[in-house]
């Protein structure tokens, strides 16, 4: 790992093995660095909704992730009173440990160099990055360094660069083994979770993710006990009650931070430096979904690194912040605007039982789980308007 290297990846997650993968494929020399070994677990809810498919269907692996993966063609909310509401669409899961191994085996395959490493520094100067190894001091230099560390941001911090170091929200999940049947998407707006939700999510063969997360107000850390919220959602919401009780094993509960909202300001670091990924808080605010956006900031940042070494001009870097807010930050703003909304109990219960009996409204949340359409559209004094008046979605390319 001595050598000059064009780029070096922190971080072998979706948005580190995408950024990896792209930029190896351009031709350039990747070594992507990860202080675990893969495969390795993940605490997510294993689920893909349209924007992480459509992701991998750039990245030439949908086929792949399909073999694999379990097909889903419903998504089920409930509200605070159980008020249901189904979206049909185009949904997946898959462990993580799975998916992250076959997005890091394309990058490899693609020509990226993977090793196992601790990197506690990353030291910028005239000429390059240097990576500084745990327990091995200097490391590889590169031309230009990625931080894709997801929520963990202590190489920012330590460069001075951290514009917001709170985490945004903490989930936690476990993996149920039972007969119980349910074969859709299942997301609960408990009372006791809200601001943030439950979940089940089938994994085929008779597996489920069940768990919870909580978006931390105006970032700041809450005082509820989320391993109780969790108790207390398995024992009144039915299906889990059900699922619970008839199931065969229930594994040991895990819990990861999030990092939400998209922070551009983080997304560059001088000359030599960018952040991608929940690094920079790519995971949707509402949904907690983030695979599908950190691939695309991989995405557009591999575009830019390559614009830049092939121009030998690092203005391209700097504008990396201002394509993110270009490209993706306004979807960022519709789904602020939906967790205010569904934060509040009666209002929750209020848009379940407007869009469970308006076939408009569902198609419109349909629209927004796919990108076609404006979240602020349907979050708005618009959920008001009767059926039978000529009012049509904001479309999402709209607002770029």
């Amino acid at each position: 790992m001595t050598a000059m290297w064009d780029v070096v990846v922190v971080g072998a997650g979706p948005a580190g093995a995408t950024a990896a993968r792209e930029l190896a494929a351009a031709g350039r020399s990747v070594l992507l660095l990860d202080r675990a070994s893969f495969p390795r677990d993940k605490v997510c809810g294993d689920g893909l909704i349209p924007d992480a498919l459509n992701a991998l269907r750039r990245a030439g692996l949908y086929d792949r992730i399909a073999e694999d993966g379990h097909p889903l063609s419903v998504l089920s909310a409930f509200s605070p009173r159980n008020i249901r509401v189904d979206v049909h669409g185009e949904f997946m899961t898959l462990r993580r440990e799975r998916l992250d191994h076959i997005l890091l085996q394309a990058a490899i395959e693609r020509g990226a160099r993977f090793e196992q490493a601790r990197v506690t520094e990353l030291r910028a100067d005239d000429d390059g990055v240097t990576a500084v190894v745990g327990g091995a001091g200097d490391g590889p230099r590169a031309r230009i360094a990625v931080v894709a560390t997801g929520a963990d941001v202590s190489l920012l911090r330590q460069a001075g660069v951290a514009h917001r170091s709170v985490a945004s929200a903490v989930a936690l999940r476990c993996y149920v083994h039972s007969p119980v049947t349910i074969d859709a998407l299942v997301i609960s707006f408990h009372r006791s979770i809200l601001p943030g939700y439950a979940w089940i999510f089938p994994l085929g063969d008779q597996q489920y993710n069940v768990g919870c997360g909580v978006f931390y107000r105006s970032g700041e850390r809450g005082t509820l006990n989320l391993r109780e919220t969790f108790a207390t959602f398995c024992r009144q919401f039915p299906l889990a009650r059900q699922l619970l009780a008839e199931a065969r094993h229930v594994g040991p509960l895990t819990g990861a931070r999030l990092r939400c909202g998209l922070d551009g300001a983080s997304a560059c670091h001088g000359r030599r430096m960018l952040s991608i990924g929940e690094t920079i808080g790519s995971t949707f605010p509402f949904t907690g979904e983030g695979i599908g956006k950190a691939m695309e900031t991989g995405e557009i940042a591999a575009r830019q690194i390559h614009r830049a070494l092939a121009e030998d001009d690092h203005a391209h870097l700097t504008m990396f912040a201002e394509v993110l807010d270009r490209e993706l930050a306004p979807r960022y703003t519709g789904y602020r605007v939906a967790q205010k909304w569904l934060s509040h109990p009666w209002l929750n219960d209020l848009v379940a039982g407007r869009v469970r009996r308006s076939s408009r409204l569902r198609h419109a949340v349909a629209g927004v789980l796919n990108e076609s359409v404006d979240p602020r559209s349907i979050f708005s004094w618009r959920l008001l308007v009767p059926d039978w008046l000529p009012w049509k979605p904001r479309h999402a390319d709209s607002t770029r």
